[in-house]
């Protein structure tokens, strides 16, 4: 049965024509098997509102001329790249005069595919179709699919009607905010000249690409030209001494273990400042200033310096505007034209400090790239990038390195209050791992990009929650330090992040983290864009950062913890300067915090030498065995609570130890259900909630009151390490004893009990 046909009304609207029109509304359910015939329902409209998938500007163009449809605004659920498919001046051309002359409006989809098709014709008689199924515009639809439409012919202006135009209404206002042509049109209707409309339109077809949003394509624009210097610097460092110059930027020149060479390949005199970069204004505009300068990390154990960097005070970089959004382009120049940009009518030119400040300003994060084929991680602050190690590092300086990072690991079994300090240090450890792998996020992300993966499951953001007291924002901050060589040294108050921020900081082409501190649960439970954070990422997308945030709060919904790293800092420091140990535990830290510690510079080096992304394997497991590389080349054992094999929160399960500490206290009873079986806490409802929540979906558990239901008894019972009776029949009925130390103020170093917890940690 290929059609049915019938005439509908609505009992509610019996004898209301004006909901339907003037008789029964007709209907057809059709199932259609050619484009050409779906094609043929447009023919002749007068105008058309659509939201459907369509493959190609080029389609807009044909529906309006060849099958005379006067008018046509669509909102295009699948585009991604459609901007980029216009590839000729002619088509270019076409577009604008429609759009030009009201019979074109294309909209663009800003968030999530949306797949809905509808479609409303209206007819020059003032009849109108309301057509809605599985049929869209584009050519694999019909290729390998048959399609199921409804067709319901009523009036136009009916409640019908209005009610159906709504819903069109509703998708535009939520799923789009750009529309194709915006930037183009209204600089072309700026241009003095037909020549200089030419201009604009055959710049719009060659430039950046709309499958980003207007900020991000300004700033993909800017990426470039970083990427360029990379280049230009890798090739400077490798071989020093066929540089065009090379100038030691320290605050000591007597210092300096590079000399100042000429262009014309003659050393400086005495004299010279090697401060002030040698040659013409114009040799800088040629070839970037490059020296070794001495980082924040710098340690006293290396013969030369660390790492190099770049000054390129004359450097500009170049951000086109013409296919942009004309708002989006002129507060974006505004600052920066205040720092010395020039804007002109299709571009910004700003100095790269102004440019990096920019950022800066915008998103509280730097500028950061990561660039495989120049070998550079690359950070911006004012006039400097930093880069990453030249040489390797000696078994002495990693010795070094990792000393220091197990110091710092390590004030929590030496000054910290726990039943559980393996597994803090090893949850503590595991955030170390996960900063140093965060600005690597897009190359993973183009790697195990797949129709069949869903990134934001395998990229996730970092989670730590943990007291008030349980150091967790030092900690973070400490891991920003050491990824941007101390130029980063806080997080961003989650008081001063949103929605727009959210979505915001994907646009400004940066990888360096994004850590939010401080943040409530109910405000990452309403970051919607969390959730699909990295659903939209495309190769040809700018780079976005890795989200971190800390919190007091425990676990949000299942929708977000699915997408997140969650790590556990059960532990208190002293926090009030009359707290017993308080001086001590502050003089230890900072003692940590004051040591160098260029390690970040090696495992960028690392990475960037194997790219282990491109096996498309692992994530955090491939900066996990560059530290087992790291120990190795050292010489040195790794600490008992180093995760060397796997996650730290797999190893020592945070959810897993709040059950059984409740069962060994008897705060929970187990009663059999159908099915089932039900554990019964001595606790508030609140609290309660945070256990269910811990617990695996094999479980299949479910909150009542203050009672878990677990669907899976079996399997419940071998994660917390007893049989089913043994829970029915209670710890003390079944003769089981437990070694875990009792509930005390007492320091690691006072408790040692080597019994149940002991066991349960594997150490």
């Amino acid at each position: 049965m290929d059609e049915i046909t019938a005439n509908i009304s609505f009992d509610k609207f019996a004898d209301m024509p004006e909901f339907y029109g003037s008789g029964e509304a007709g209907y057809r359910l059709v199932m259609v098997k050619k484009r050409e015939d779906f094609l043929d329902l447009f023919e002749g409209a007068r105008h058309v509102d659509a939201v459907t998938y369509a493959e190609t500007p080029e389609l807009m163009v044909r529906m309006l001329t060849e099958y005379d449809i006067d008018s046509l605004d669509v909102l295009v659920g699948n585009a991604n790249d459609y901007a980029n498919q216009v590839n000729d001046v002619s088509t270019a051309r076409s577009l604008v005069q429609l759009r030009q002359d009201d019979r074109l409006t294309v909209r663009l989809k800003n968030r999530k595919i949306v797949h809905s098709k509808m479609y409303r014709i209206v007819m020059p008689d003032d009849t109108v179709k309301l057509v809605h199924g599985s049929a869209n515009l584009s050519v694999n639809s019909w290729e390998y699919h048959t399609n199921q439409i409804s067709v319901i012919t009523t009036e136009v202006g009916t409640e019908l009607d209005e009610e159906f135009a709504a819903f069109i209404d509703e998708y535009r206002e939520r799923y789009s905010s750009q529309t194709l042509l915006e930037g183009l049109v209204e600089a072309i209707e700026d241009a003095d000249t037909p020549e200089e409309r030419e201009n604009r339109i055959e710049y719009w077809v060659g430039s950046g690409d709309l499958d980003v949003s207007d900020t991000a394509a300004l700033n993909q624009d800017a990426t470039e030209d970083l990427k360029e210097i990379a280049d230009r610097v890798t090739a400077a460092v490798d071989d020093p001494e066929e540089a065009d110059e090379s100038v030691a930027f320290i605050d000591e020149p007597e210092k300096a273990d590079q000399t100042v060479v000429k262009p014309d390949g003659s050393g400086d005199d005495d004299d010279t400042d090697p401060n002030e970069p040698s040659g013409t204004e114009g040799d800088s505009e040629e070839s970037p200033d490059v020296g070794l300068v001495e980082s924040d990390n710098e340690t006293a154990l290396t013969e030369t310096l660390d790492r190099p960097r770049v000054r390129t005070p004359e450097k500009k970089i170049r951000m086109g505007t013409s296919k942009v959004d004309r708002d989006v382009a002129d507060e974006f120049s505004s600052t920066l034209r205040s720092r010395g940009a020039t804007v002109e009518d299709h571009s910004i030119t700003a100095p790269l400090s102004a440019y990096n400040n920019q950022v800066r300003e915008s998103t509280e994060i730097p500028t950061m790239s990561v660039v495989p084929e120049a070998e550079q991680v690359i950070i911006g602050d004012d006039e400097d990038l930093i880069l990453v190690a030249t040489d390797p590092p000696t078994p002495e300086v990693l010795d070094h390195c990792l000393d220091t990072i197990e110091s710092y690991v390590e004030t929590v079994k030496n000054h910290g209050y726990t039943q559980t300090p393996t597994a803090v240090m090893a949850q503590m450890y595991e955030a170390f791992l996960y900063g140093f792998w965060a600005p690597f996020a897009n190359q993973y992300a183009e790697a195990l990009s797949s129709p069949s993966r869903t990134l934001d499951n395998v990229l996730q953001h970092l989670y730590i929650e943990g007291n008030s007291d349980a150091g967790k924002d030092k900690l973070t901050e400490y891991i920003l330090r050491l990824v941007s060589d101390n130029t980063v040294i806080s997080g961003v108050d989650a008081d001063d992040v949103g929605v727009d921020e959210i979505r915001g900081v994907r646009e400004w082409d940066t990888c360096f983290p994004y850590a939010i501190i401080d943040a409530e649960k109910g405000k990452i439970e309403g970051w919607s864009p969390i959730r699909n954070y990295w659903g939209d990422w495309t190769p040809t997308s700018v780079d976005q950062p890795c989200l971190i945030f800390t919190t007091n709060d425990s676990l949000p919904k299942s929708e977000f913890r699915n997408r997140m790293k969650i790590l556990s800092m059960d532990v208190s420091f002293p926090s009030n300067p009359e707290d017993p140990g308080f001086h001590e535990a502050q003089d230890d830290l900072a003692e940590v915090l004051e040591r160098e510690n260029p390690i970040f510079s090696y495992v960028a080096r690392r990475m960037l030498a194997e790219q282990p992304w491109t096996e498309g394997n692992g994530t955090v497991e491939d900066v996990r065995q560059i530290f087992c590389d790291f120990y190795e080349e050292a010489g040195r054992e790794p600490p008992e609570y180093f995760p060397a094999n796997e996650p730290a929160e797999q190893m020592y399960d945070t959810g897993r130890l709040k059950w059984q500490r409740d069962i060994q206290g008897g705060r929970v009873e187990f009663e059999s259900e159908p099915d089932g079986m039900n554990a019964d806490f001595d606790r508030e409802d609140w609290e309660v909630y945070d256990y269910e929540k811990r617990l695996d979906k094999r479980f299949m558990s479910d909150k009542s009151g203050t009672s878990v239901y677990i669907g899976a008894p079996k399997e419940f019972a071998e994660w917390v390490g007893y049989s089913v009776d043994e829970l029915l029949n209670g710890p003390a009925e079944n003769g089981e004893t437990t070694d875990q130390p009792a509930e005390s103020d007492a320091t690691p170093e006072e408790t040692d009990s080597p019994g149940f917890f002991r066991r349960l940690l594997g150490s």
